[in-house]
């Protein structure tokens, strides 16, 4: 009985330990990528500076970067697969705008979460909010104009 209270011990020492291993991994991963996007868009010169930086996983997997270029002019910078698109920031809706927009459109219960990202090469906003019948719901619109793009609930 003992032996087998022993192995069991070390199984899941040993389980934890891969678990924590490929969960590190992983995560490096996603931050040597976030990184990669950041040097990318400041050496190839369409930012000065970079602000902050976000995953995108929809359909399509990109990092948004937003920061200034050289005149001083507030930009996003969707980048996906070495490939760069940018856009003033003033060129698009704003977080608030795209909150009040779907908050006008849909009557949410509550907004879980509000990110840019891109798809066919159109930047866009993504908005996962909970309706009045407790289902998340996925609202893209287009980052220029707030044009409903797709939506789907689960």
């Amino acid at each position: 009985m003992k032996k087998w209270l022993v192995i069991l011990g070390l199984s899941i020492i040993f389980l934890s330990l891969f678990l924590i291993a490929t969960y590190q991994s992983s995560i490096s991963m996603l931050s040597d990528d976030k990184k990669h996007a950041e040097e990318l868009v400041l050496n190839q010169g369409y930012l000065k500076s970079v602000e902050t930086s976000d995953y995108f996983h929809g359909k399509e997997q990109a990092i948004v970067v937003s920061g200034k270029d050289d005149a001083n002019n507030e930009m996003i910078a969707w980048v996906q697969d070495g490939e760069v698109i940018t856009r003033k920031k003033s060129e698009g809706l704003t977080q608030k705008q795209i909150i009040d927009k779907v908050v006008s459109e849909r009557n949410p219960k509550k907004i879980h979460k509000v990110k840019l990202g891109i798809e066919n090469k159109i930047p866009l906003w993504e908005v996962v909010y909970i309706d009045q019948d407790g289902r998340y719901n996925f609202y893209y619109a287009a980052f220029e104009n707030g044009e409903l793009l797709k939506r789907y609930s689960i």
